[in-house]
């Protein structure tokens, strides 16, 4: 490889050589060091607990920290495939349950062994909005109460990610301290009522984090829980 001339000057025409110039040029000239290999044991780096070292000796320095970073980021995303992948697991387990319930207690029950107790979800609560069935209190979500809720939370998406009011918490989750929350409308169009997945985590749920699981949950139910519905007023 040619290397390429360092010129610069200043207006009385002296020759001026700057960081920027030393930079430029060695990136121009990647091969200077095994043209001029002496150098490489004459130059020093101040180092904060070893002194000074060789350039050599700091570029091995900075490619173990490099190496060391990598490392902890493929651990990250390693623990994080792990999580996804146990996470869709039971996923997939809630929804052959799902499709096997014959009554809305029992598509509780699927939900609860899935949130409550196998991915320590505190808080879950399905409501159905003004149903005119007679169900159990934990199932009935009045208008009056839901309206509210559902223009402040489900203004752009039927899916809603993120922290609840203090009375919305009290509303849903009476009581467990919930953080953050998924809420999920059901229904074609929303009308059927909502499912609401708690942590204690207020990092847990976030608006900007993947939808994919809930809104499959989310057109499952919407598809089961009619016909359900249907069955137990016909009884």
């Amino acid at each position: 490889m040619t290397s390429k001339p360092l010129e610069n000057s200043d207006e009385l025409g002296n020759f001026v050589v700057d960081d920027s110039l030393i930079a430029a040029y060695l990136e121009q000239n990647p091969d200077f060091f095994e043209r001029h290999p002496e150098l490489l044991q004459r130059m020093r780096w101040r180092h904060d607990s070893r002194g000074a070292v060789s350039l050599v000796e700091r570029q091995q320095q900075v490619l173990r920290q490099r190496v060391t970073q990598l490392e902890e980021e493929i651990t990250e995303l390693m623990t994080t495939a792990r999580r996804n992948e146990e996470l869709f697991g039971r996923y997939s387990e809630l929804y052959v349950q799902l499709l096997g319930c014959r009554t809305v207690a029992e598509v509780m029950q699927a939900l609860q062994r899935t949130f409550s107790e196998q991915l320590n979800m505190p808080g879950l609560s399905l409501k159905l909005f003004d149903s005119p069935l007679e169900l159990a209190e934990q199932f009935s979500f009045a208008a009056d109460t839901h309206k509210q809720l559902l223009s402040k939370r489900f203004a752009q998406s039927p899916i809603y990610l993120g922290r609840l009011t203090g009375d919305e918490q009290r509303l849903l989750f009476p009581d467990e301290a919930i953080a953050s929350v998924a809420l999920l409308l059901l229904g074609e169009h929303g009308e059927l009522g909502m499912l609401a997945i708690g942590n204690h985590d207020a990092s847990h749920f976030e608006p900007a984090m993947d939808t994919l699981l809930v809104r499959q949950l989310q057109a499952l139910l919407s598809k089961i829980l009619p016909p359900l519905l249907a069955h137990h007023e016909a009884r």
